[in-house]
């Protein structure tokens, strides 16, 4: 039988022209085939200090997280900080051969906070469908690092889009059943202009109020009552964008229960009073305000 030959296409920088610290930098991108057990890394003395996704595009791997062993098949891709405690792996007798994927590395200096959302809010494995645009964009970095005549700065700035598109992946549900979250989600869609609380939401559902915030938090990776608050101000904002509707009149449709408490979670997450931010609505012509 044919032994599959392991293949290398990699990359690696180090741009003399690049600023000292930019927010993020990139190191290496590659696209390599692995079938023998040769390839194994183990992360805990790893340099320098970067993140790492490798998106399976063929076979499957082994990633070891927290002593647990994960397979890494076609559409499955892990995001790790090195050093760390994992290792990721090409097993003969478990693994599918060839492993096929494609990888990128990149150190973080202003961008450590979108890392920590993606792994908060995604976990270390993450599931996207090849044509998945963070997957074309890795695709097209690793073309341009073949041509080798690259600006830094502009490479760098497509790191940080693949980021910002990771940031925006919807967590996967998995074998949990959304049933309560889409009830949930209903229900504070529907009663967000009256001043309910999570303990209601819970109560209509008939579970605690525990139960709701942890299954609530593990398919949306926000808290409930983050998505209430969301609710809410989108629904001010709007009306401070296009009525001329009283403070208080916008405070109680919007489901505050006071328009002192409005003024302060607005001015919380808005960075503005509502009636500054009326202003800048006005002063500026925006006819829409997304939130």
């Amino acid at each position: 039988m044919c032994r599959i030959t392991d293949t290398q296409d990699d990359f690696a920088f180090h741009f003399l022209d690049d600023i000292k610290k930019p927010v993020v930098r990139l190191n290496a991108i590659g696209r390599q085939l692995r079938s023998s057990s040769a390839y194994y890394w183990d992360n805990a003395n790893r340099q320098p200090e970067c993140y790492l996704f490798q998106y399976t595009l063929g076979g499957s791997g082994t990633v070891k997280i927290g002593g647990e062993e994960y397979t890494v098949d076609r559409g499955k891709g892990f995001f790790l900080k090195i050093p760390g405690e994992e290792c990721y792996y090409f097993d003969e007798k478990r693994n599918e051969a060839p492993w096929e994927f494609i990888y990128i590395m990149f150190e973080c200096n202003g961008a450590e906070e979108y890392c920590t959302y993606i792994e908060n809010h995604l976990g270390k494995i993450i599931g996207l469908p090849v044509w998945h645009q963070a997957v074309r964009l890795l695709f097209e970095i690793h073309g341009q690092a073949k041509k080798q005549t690259l600006n830094p700065f502009l490479l760098n700035g497509k790191v940080f889009e693949f980021l910002c598109i990771l940031c925006s992946v919807k967590k996967e549900i998995g074998n949990t059943d959304p049933a309560l979250v889409i009830n949930a989600k209903a229900y504070m869609e529907e009663n967000c202009g009256r001043p309910i609380g999570i303990s209601d939401v819970a109560e209509w559902l008939k579970v605690s109020q525990s139960h709701l915030s942890r299954e609530f938090y593990k398919i949306t990776g926000v808290k409930p009552i983050e998505y209430m608050t969301k609710l809410r101000l989108t629904h001010a904002v709007d009306l401070l964008s296009t009525t001329s509707g009283r403070l208080d009149e916008i405070s109680a449709s919007s489901g505050f229960s006071s328009t002192n408490y409005f003024n302060k979670v607005f001015k919380k997450h808005m960075g503005m009073t509502p009636a500054q931010f009326r202003k800048y609505i006005k002063s500026e012509g925006y006819s829409r305000f997304q939130v």
